[in-house]
């Protein structure tokens, strides 16, 4: 029982792993958007952890501006 319970739980988190990795690639693949770490290049297979670049902060100032 124990031992089943400890493998659901890790299938679990490798699903999550998954899933988040393939969220990351698709924000990676966006302008202005660059992976930390992931698989591929740029993270074009997977992206667990990305931030925005110059270009994205750019970007996001012009859109403020020109919302106002």
């Amino acid at each position: 029982m124990k031992s089943s319970s400890i493998v659901i739980g890790v299938l679990i988190i490798l699903v999550i792993l998954f899933v988040w990795g393939l969220i990351g690639s698709s924000e990676a693949a966006k302008i202005g958007t660059t992976c930390d770490v992931g698989i591929g290049d740029d993270g074009s297979v997977f992206c667990w952890k990305w931030h925005r670049n110059v270009i994205g902060d750019i970007g996001d100032e012009l859109n403020q501006l020109l919302d106002k």
